[in-house]
């Protein structure tokens, strides 16, 4: 809290006096046609509840927010020429013939709604309604020939005896005056004549203006100002009347309760006190674009709006800065200097001076340049009582408007008075160091100091004698100079490899009385001991920049000023000793100050210098000025390309819907600060998008393309140049999904998805169904596959049996046949063996003569007849034969019908392989009767030569 008060007191000294600059000129922001893209002329201002400015101007209603102008069009051709904007914000403006309400935050776009309507059927035509203003009686229309009272929706009307000239409400007192007839004021309802200013009838009044409940000021256009007080007016005695006569007074607006700002037809604005001095003349050799003065309007901070004849005027009046510059001749500003009640100031063009009081200081004198100091001028410094300008020609003594060159070395950049001698001082030069001696007579040249020749800016001396420069690119020098300082003895360099952090870009500071080396690392400190330089921790803790430190200075009251980069800031010392940083009301400097050369002087809190690219520039701290005033941002417009339409959202808008297909957005967003306006800064964030705030940047629009579906709200935020952040600006829309995601398309998703699982329920079951069947059917066709393969298996193991049974049956037959051949064999010779015993019984028979032997004979010879019997010898074969060879005496018929039993019985023996003397025997034939039944058997069975029987027997 006691850093803050600190603050506080420090930027509030003499609060209660003037708050207008004499010192310099306000800066000034000039608008032309060409900006605003409007008419010329410029005839009401107003400023509405956000803090945006409006202008009545020839095309229409101009709407200003800080960096960008809009022209809001009325119906006709009618020029705009008053506008007011009341408490609530509610926009009223005067046209020639028509007046109404225009409506700039309807969120289909601006639109005039005339309140000519309301007017009763006797008044036909209004005139041109050339004021203004929200009264406790209501919003107040003035022509010349009627005054309009609007309010609750109704109009009350108000007719002059001859015509109405202005009106004017001052204390909440409207007043309204008829060349001619009088000044008559509205009370209760009521108009009623003023009866002290019967002395005005004849006289135009343009203004009335009030410092004081019962403290007046009326202007007017022939006689000047009068000063009503304590029911009496007089003529307002003051220098100023004679000038506001001269240049034609044409409107004035109080812009503390101190100053008035008189607008003038010939030549510009003039600032005045209460008392009528003049603080601030300013016309268009001082920077205005136009003379003219046709309006005038205070913003809530303080500061002037002019409309001209041609273009607009915004003057800081309300800021501790102000400039001197071209418009005072005053070109690229290098050093100054208050001496002797003259402001010197060194220049690129040469050295100027103008009587100066560091009080006050007489706006209408002007800079003079010095003769003879045409061209660059480097320094300015007072050694024993005498002002020195160190010059690119070389080394003049300044003595009030005149100058005497006391050197011809050309470039003095630095002067500095020896501490072992007095009497003598050393100057750096471009080409090393000069001797200048003061024995009483003023300061001379006395040699150019030998063996050096080292360009020597920045200068310094320490304890032990030695100076101490510092070289733009190579390092540090220490200076040893001889006893009679004519010649340098030695020369030491410290670079980088002595502890500094680069060998360019050291610049020698003092500070406190200590000399430091500002590298582009922060602060450096000689330590004598390491015979290095070391960081000094404490100073550059204290600064907290991050820029090199440029330039640095020490007030009488132990405050630091510095210029460190591009900025520059304050380090005010406390109560307490402690250091509180002050940036603020330097920020309009910033980038404007000469790169390499920069510079500034203290005088006084009152009165610090800056040099800068175009002069000047002056500081006062008495300048009462807010730098964390509230302001707010808004969004002024969103372009929907896609759609081809504009919104103009308002603070009540609803959340906006738009379509998902190729949405693309621009947003205008504005806050409206005007001082330094072109220092602002924003930053939006859309949420449930954005990751994190987006960098500060000066455009005031951002592009924001293919947004998913979601709802949004894109807010934005403005920083001005003293660092305050405004109000979040809000603007909440939706972004429909596409077709095919909207909430039908999900609901007929959502159907066909449960279609689609129907259908591919039905479908999988389906499939599982013929899956099913078709496993089935594969199942069963597996299975007759088994069953077949198990058939042919079995048919073959069935053909398997019948072929071991036929083998078996083969090996029976061929046993059978055996066996049949064996028994047709022992029958063969069985009949053999009974009929060669029957020969033998016969021949025995023969032989003996015993009848019994011949009976027993006979009898075992009829016995052994009946054993070989052929007819039962035939049974048995053939029985055996069938047996063993089944069907074949039926094929054997069926092929050969003609075959007898022989034939058939011999065909057996044949296929039997039985050899033929053998077949004879079984047949009783010969050998020979076998061979003649085969010969027969072939002839009835046709049978070729080539054809074996056997063979042919056996494949029957």
């Amino acid at each position: 809290m006691r850093i803050f008060w600190n603050i506080l007191l420090f930027l509030l000294p003499l609060a209660g006096l003037a708050q207008v600059k004499n010192t310099g000129i306000p800066k000034i922001r000039s608008f032309s046609k060409s900006e605003y893209l409007a008419g010329t002329q410029n005839w009401g201002i107003s400023q509405d509840t956000d803090g945006f400015m409006y202008f009545a101007n020839n095309d229409g209603l101009l709407r200003f927010d800080g960096l960008k102008w809009d022209l809001f069009n009325v119906p006709g051709t009618s020029p705009v020429r008053s506008v007011c904007v009341d408490k609530k914000g509610t926009i009223y403006i005067g046209l020639d013939g028509d007046f109404g309400i225009y409506e700039t935050k309807n969120e289909e776009g601006s639109r005039f709604r005339s309140l000519k309507g309301k007017l009763g059927p006797d008044v036909s035509e209004t005139g041109v309604i050339w004021k203004i203003y929200e009264t406790q009686f209501g919003i107040v229309f003035q022509s010349y020939q009627y005054i309009f009272i609007y309010r609750d929706d109704e109009i009350r009307t108000i007719r002059p005896h001859k015509a109405f000239d202005y009106s004017f409400y001052v204390n909440n007192r409207l007043f309204f005056h008829e060349s001619g007839v009088g000044l008559f004021e509205l009370i209760n309802g009521f108009v009623n004549k003023v009866p002290w200013a019967d002395e005005l009838i004849n006289s135009e009044i343009l203004s009335i203006v009030s410092f004081h409940d019962n403290h007046l000021l009326i202007g007017t256009a022939q006689d000047g100002w009068f000063y009503y007080s304590n029911g009496k007016l007089e003529k307002w005695d003051v220098a100023v009347n004679d000038l506001v006569e001269k240049y034609k007074l044409f409107c004035a607006v109080k812009t503390d309760e101190n100053h008035l700002a008189i607008g003038t037809i010939l030549n510009g604005v003039l600032i005045v006190t209460s008392d009528g001095k003049v603080v601030q003349h300013i016309n268009r050799e001082k920077g205005l674009q136009n003379n003219t003065i046709l309006s005038q309007f205070r913003d809530n901070s303080g500061n002037l709006w002019l409309g001209l004849d041609n273009g607009i005027d915004y003057i800081e009046l309300n800021s501790p800065l102000s400039y001197i510059t071209s418009y005072d001749g005053i070109s690229t500003g290098y050093c100054c200097l208050v001496y002797n009640d003259n402001l010197y100031l060194g220049t690129n063009q040469g050295l100027f001076v103008k009587p100066f009081n560091a009080i006050g200081n007489n706006t209408l004198e002007k800079f003079e340049l010095i003769e003879s100091t045409e061209g660059q001028v480097w320094s300015l410094e007072v050694i024993n009582n005498q002002l020195l300008c160190g010059h690119h020609l070389g080394t003049f003594i300044v003595d009030g408007a005149k100058a005497r060159k006391i050197s011809e070395e050309p470039g003095g950049w630095k002067y500095l008075r020896l501490k072992g001698d007095s009497t003598l001082m050393v100057g750096g030069h471009y080409s090393g160091l000069v001797l200048f001696q003061d024995l009483g007579d003023g300061w001379k040249f006395k040699t150019k100091i030998a063996n050096f020749a080292e360009s020597s800016r920045f200068l310094t001396q320490d304890q032990d004698g030695n100076l101490w420069m510092s070289h733009g690119s190579k390092g540090v020098f220490r200076i040893g100079l001889s006893s009679n300082c004519e010649s340098v003895n030695a020369a030491v360099l410290y670079d980088s490899g002595s502890g500094l952090p680069a060998d360019d870009q050291n610049l020698l500071l003092t500070i406190n009385n200590n000399w430091y080396i500002s590298t582009i690392d922060g602060l450096y400190q000689y330590n004598k001991e390491e015979n290095r330089f070391e960081k000094n921790v404490e100073l550059n803790t204290l600064f907290d920049v991050s820029d090199q430190l440029k330039y640095v200075t020490v007030d009488d009251q132990e405050n630091i000023w510095y210029i460190a980069g591009k900025n520059a800031g304050l380090l005010h010392k406390n109560d307490d000793f402690s250091y509180s940083k002050i940036t603020a009301p330097f920020s309009q400097l910033s980038n404007s100050f000469v790169g390499g050369f920069e510079f500034l002087y203290v005088l006084s809190n009152n009165n610090v210098f800056f040099g800068i690219e175009d002069g000047f520039a002056h500081y006062s701290s008495r300048i009462v000025a807010s730098y964390n005033v509230p302001f707010r941002c808004f969004i002024t417009e969103v372009e929907v390309p896609f759609l081809d339409s504009v919104i103009y959202p308002a603070e009540h808008s609803l959340t906006y819907g738009f379509p998902f297909k190729r949405n693309a957005f621009r947003f205008y967003f504005a806050a409206p600060f005007f001082q330094n306006s072109g220092q602002l800064q924003f930053s939006y964030f859309i949420d449930d998008y954005s990751d994190s705030w987006s960098p500060w940047s000066a455009d005031n629009y951002r592009d924001i393309t293919n947004l998913p579906e979601n709802e949004y709200v894109f807010r934005v935020k403005a920083r001005n140049a003293n660092g305050a952040e405004s109000e979040e600006a809000r603007f909440s829309f939706v972004i429909t999904p596409p077709w095919y995601r909207s909430l039908l398309a999900r609901y007929i998703y959502l159907f066909l998805f449960i279609i689609t699982v129907f259908g591919i329920t039905w479908i999988v079951r389906r499939r599982f169904e013929r899956s099913k069947e078709r496993e089935r059917k594969k199942h069963q066709k597996e299975l007759k596959k088994t069953e077949k393969e198990f058939q042919q298996q079995a048919l073959l193991a069935d053909k398997e049996i019948i072929r071991l049974r036929n083998e078996k049956l083969e090996a029976e037959k061929i046993y059978l046949d055996k066996e049949l051949a064996n028994q047709t064999l022992s029958l063969v010779q069985k009949n053999k063996f009974l009929l060669k015993i029957n020969q033998e019984l016969k021949q025995i028979a023969e032989h003996t003569d015993d009848s019994s032997v011949r009976t027993k004979m006979a009898v075992l010879k009829k016995r052994i007849d009946r054993e070989i019997d052929g007819q039962q010898q035939k049974k048995i074969f053939e029985s055996y034969f069938e047996e063993v060879h089944a069907d074949f005496f039926e094929r054997l018929k069926e092929q050969f019908p003609q075959l007898s039993p022989k034939d058939l019985r011999l065909c057996a023996y044949i296929r039997m392989n039985i050899s033929t003397k053998e077949i004879s025997t079984l047949m009783n034939i010969s050998d020979r009767g076998v061979e003649i039944s085969r010969y027969r058997l072939r002839k009835k069975m046709e049978l070729a030569r080539d054809v074996n029987l056997s063979t042919f027997l056996l494949n029957i």
